[in-house]
Parts: C-alpha cells; structure tokens; sequence
C-alpha cells in the first residue's frame, strides 16, 4: 500500500514538474536574443510598432528572449534592408514591401492607387488568401512575415513651385520616386524622376538639385521636408504594406514555443498600428498646416483624374511586368476594392 502511495506521488511529481517546465520563462527560450532592425524614424506608425513588438515579446516570455532593437536605420537602412534580412544580418525587421520588388516585381502591388479604400480593408486581404500568396512570394527569398504593419498613406506629394491638384500639374517637376511604378507614373505626366533614399532628399530638395517628392506624409512630416517644400498635396489612397520579417532559416531553427510566441507578439500590435496611421494622417495635415505650409487634401470628385491615370496606368504596367503573379495577387485584391 505505501509503495503504491509512493508510486501516485512520483507520478504526480514528475507530471507536475512537465507543466510546469513548460509555463515557465525557460521553456519559451534559453538565451535568445533577437536583432530586430527598422529604418523608419521615431514617432512614425512603423516605429511606434516596432517598439510595440519589442515590448509586447519581452513581457510574453517573463524577459527570456532579449530583444535589440535597431531603430532609424542604425543597423540597416531602407536600401539595404531586404539583403540585411535574407543574409541574417538582421533576424527581425519591418521594411517596405515594395523594396523587394527588385528581387521579386510582384511585391510592388501595394503602391498601385485604389486598390484598397483604407488599411482596415487591406489588412483583412492580408489575413487571407493574399497574405499567404506574399509570404509565399517572399519565402522564396528567405524571410517569412510573421505580422502586418503599414507605413501609412503613400504618394502625398511636397514640393517648392507650386499646388498639385491634378496629375498634368507634375509637368516640368525634378521628383523623388517611390518605386518603379511611381517614376513611370511621373514620367508620363512630364515629370523627372529621381530614385533616391529618402534620408537625402532634404538636402536635395534645400541644394535645388530636386523640385519635390512623392511619400507619405509621416515621411514628409517626420524628415521635415516641409521646410524645404511649400506646397503638399495630401492624398489618403495608397496604404503601403509594411510586414514584419523574420529570416527564415533562423525562425525555422528555433523551437515552436519560441515561434508561436512571437507571432503572437507581433500580431497583437496589428490593430493599433492601423489606428496609428489614420490618427497619424490627420494630425500631420494638421501640423503641416501649423507650419505655414500650403495643404491641399485631394477628395471626391478630385480624385477622378488621379483614377483615370495613376490607378489605371499604373495596374497595366504592374501586370506587364509581373504577368500571371501579378494577376494572381490583384485578383486576390478583388473582393477589397471598391
């Protein structure tokens, strides 16, 4: 009777001790540490959830992963953010998609106008068929995307001659692009594009060797290129897509307790992030205004001309270059268009 006594205890023991070896700290991760890198500036929307993630992996595993954050271009830049990832230099980032299109066309989709009336509307494209198609895309080049993120509304436009509210008023204009499918759109309308990391354009801009720039307005704002350029036209139609990376052999190396609990971070910062650049597009018109700049919002019956070129030009040479991927992923788009 004792020994089987003694025998329900051991048995007891030794099954209590398995819960709780995998509960604690120890059982998420034994020293590991993340190199998690972002080339966006403090107080933007991807920074803020950069930090969110950092935090958010910290407090889930009691502090057993370390995580070192590499914020504002400090380890890689916008530039070199891809290669960084893929080689591992970086386990960890957030970057523009469309900065991969050099190495896969395709991924340059989410700077197309009109795809999508609002980032809440993309993001769920993103939690379906879409998302899987990108990662997919980008699994090939050896990151996987653990979470979404944005960078907020592209393609707002600063410069010093003169108001934008139509696309012929691009005419004549020396403009920084964004991506391929941005300085073809401006060659068309009689522009000069010029790619260039947007950590130069200031000093450009001040030099005369650039008439204005196509971003964001958290770019705009944040790099404060509104001392330079007068004029913003501020568009709110192109959410670019900013995913959280992870280099994929390293994530395959670590164990699944590891993996599911930073998914389970980053993904918990998805919802705000959205919240963040919508706030983020308001409070910047509102700042650039404060400024003594010259703000012209695009809306309605505006936005026609920009429809009939940016959005349809730009969907034709997407396609043209991309052929059945392209396809793939715009028909992925469909149900989340207007």
């Amino acid at each position: 009777m004792i020994n089987k006594c003694l025998k329900l205890l051991l048995s007891m023991s030794i099954a209590l001790i398995s819960i709780l070896g995998l509960t604690s700290p120890s059982a998420f991760a034994s020293d590991l540490t993340v190199r998690f890198a972002w080339y966006m500036p403090p107080h933007t929307a991807t920074a803020n959830q950069a930090e969110t993630i950092a935090k958010n992996i910290k407090e889930m595993s009691h502090g057993s992963i370390k995580v070192l954050t590499y914020p504002s271009g400090s380890l890689l830049k916008a530039s070199n953010i891809a290669n960084g990832l893929a080689n591992n230099t970086a386990n960890m980032g957030i970057n523009a998609m469309h900065w991969w299109s050099k190495y896969a066309p395709a991924l340059q989709w989410d700077t197309i106008p009109f795809l999508a009336p609002n980032a809440t509307t993309l993001l769920k494209a993103l939690h379906g068929k879409l998302g899987k198609d990108v990662d997919a895309i980008l699994e090939k080049h050896g990151v996987h995307v653990v979470a979404w993120g944005f960078y907020g509304y592209a393609k707002s436009y600063v410069n010093s001659k003169r108001t934008i509210i139509k696309p012929a008023d691009l005419k004549g204009l020396r403009m920084r692009s964004e991506g391929s499918l941005s300085a073809m759109f401006l060659k068309s309308q009689g522009a000069t594009p010029v790619a260039m990391d947007s950590s130069e354009v200031y000093t450009s801009m001040q030099r005369g060797a650039l008439d204005g720039a196509t971003s964001g307005l958290s770019t705009i704002t944040s790099r404060k290129w509104y001392e330079v350029g007068k004029y913003v036209t501020a568009i709110h139609y192109v959410p670019l897509v900013y995913p959280v990376q992870v280099n994929l052999k390293w994530w395959k190396g670590l164990t699944q307790q590891q993996r599911d609990l930073i998914t389970k971070a980053a993904k918990a910062s998805e919802k705000a992030a959205v919240q963040d650049i919508e706030n983020e597009f308001t409070n910047d018109i509102k700042l650039l205004k404060a400024k003594g700049n010259h703000v012209t919002q695009l809306t309605g019956k505006q936005l026609t001309p920009w429809k009939e070129t940016a959005g349809v030009m730009e969907r034709k040479l997407y396609l043209k270059e991309t052929g059945a991927t392209g396809q793939k992923i715009l028909d992925d788009l469909k149900p989340y268009s207007k």
